[in-house]
């Protein structure tokens, strides 16, 4: 499994608001709160983490079998 990993850092002083508004569109496209840190009491950074789908691994002689008998080109 693997992940992709991205932060938005939010103030503060614009209220809890912004910050919920904005995650809950992340979260929308599938990112997930993975941590979050306060930076001199102004500022918090929010980690955000999804999963990657992984393609399928190709069985490569299933895949020549396929193509013998298949006819395909």
């Amino acid at each position: 499994m693997k992940w992709e990993n991205t932060y938005k850092v939010f103030e503060v002083s614009k209220g809890p608001k912004v910050i919920i508004e904005s995650l809950n569109t992340y979260g929308e496209d599938g990112w997930e709160c993975s941590s979050m840190v306060t930076v001199a009491g102004q500022n918090i950074v929010v980690f955000l983490k999804r999963k990657i789908e992984e393609a399928a691994p190709v069985d490569k002689e299933e895949a020549k079998l396929s193509k013998l008998w298949g006819g395909s080109e």
